[in-house]
């Protein structure tokens, strides 16, 4: 056999590196513990998005029993009105009540 000066002298081997032991069981540990990591940031990143929506959605629901108990207010007060308006000019059921109504209103008119 010839020998070129490309060929090696030493036959080609391959060789495992040996490690101690533990290092297998060191190592595993380690990627269990990352693929768990991964998760952590889609995943408060979903419990702000969840805690933002609750809290617009919080404001709102306030916001609304804030206008509706200003429109009930606004409601009691235009009733109180119409109440007073009727009993200053009666409420037109009977005759006596429509001509003290007429009266009521003739005097507010002499006096204006």
């Amino acid at each position: 056999m010839s020998s070129s000066p490309h060929q090696s002298t030493r036959p080609l081997m391959t060789s495992a590196r040996v490690h101690p032991s533990y290092l297998p069981f060191i190592h595993n540990a380690s990627r269990s513990t990352g693929k768990g990591m991964k998760w952590v940031p889609p995943l408060v990143t979903l419990v702000g998005v969840g805690y933002g929506v609750a809290a617009y959605r919080e404001a709102q629901i306030g916001k609304h029993l804030a206008e509706t108990a200003a429109a009930e207010k606004a409601e009691t007060e235009r009733r109180r009105k119409n109440a007073a308006l009727a009993d200053a000019y009666g409420d037109r059921n009977s005759i006596e009540a429509l001509e003290h109504a007429m009266r009521v209103y003739e005097a507010q008119q002499g006096n204006e």
